[in-house]
């Protein structure tokens, strides 16, 4: 038997397990940045908000970045009290961590209701973005958000 018969694939299983190591050990932690819906009260009652509560990470990718909002009204009726642009984007304060939440309160007057006649339902789109590079996240769309009118 050739003592190199033995040695050799021991020193490549040994290559190998090492380069993983490295690889798996070197991420890049500035990546793109992930955004999850934890919580979202619904529906929404008369004189409330709207509270959605996120959880976000990615390191430094949204370190002083922005949260947008996007509202799509579904209801098939016209808007009878127009109360706000459909996107918004909010400016988020430095974060330490790599991970952290995000807290939002949407009042129902004078943003949510925008009916006298009928409930509104909404579904909203949320993404952060990088203020750096511009680097977002996937989009996180709710459900149908109703909103109470009385």
């Amino acid at each position: 038997m050739k003592p190199f018969s033995f040695l050799l694939p021991s020193l490549l299983l040994a290559l190998i397990v090492t380069t993983l190591v490295v690889v798996s050990c070197n991420k890049n932690n500035g990546g793109k940045p992930t955004l999850s819906l934890e919580s979202i009260s619904n529906p929404v009652l008369v004189n409330d908000s709207m509270r959605v509560l996120f959880k976000f990470s990615g390191g430094g990718a949204i370190t002083n970045g922005y949260l947008w909002s996007i509202r799509n009204r579904i209801n098939q009726l016209q808007v009878t009290n127009q109360s706000g642009g459909d996107t918004v984007q909010f400016n988020l304060p430095s974060f330490t961590g790599n991970s952290g939440e995000i807290y939002l309160s949407f009042p129902w007057q004078g943003y949510l209701n925008e009916t006298a006649t009928q409930n509104d339902t909404d579904i909203f789109k949320f993404y952060v973005q990088n203020a750096a590079d511009s680097t977002t996240s996937d989009t996180v769309t709710t459900g149908k958000i109703v909103v109470l009118y009385q």
